[in-house]
């Protein structure tokens, strides 16, 4: 019974990186498109993030 409650542990634990992994990813992404696109990808950014306080 203890063996698969560390599993659950480690599923848990793993899914909870994961989560955390998202943010900082999307954030690389969107650095590295704004410095290869320059100006128009910053007002894609500036204009979806209002969109979103909109919502």
């Amino acid at each position: 019974m203890s063996a698969v409650m560390l599993l659950l542990a480690m599923l848990k634990n793993s899914e909870r990186r994961a989560e955390h992994a998202t943010p900082r990813k999307l954030d690389a992404i969107v650095r590295a498109t704004l410095e290869q696109q320059g100006g128009q990808a910053h007002e894609d950014l500036k204009a979806a993030i209002r969109m979103k306080e909109r919502l």
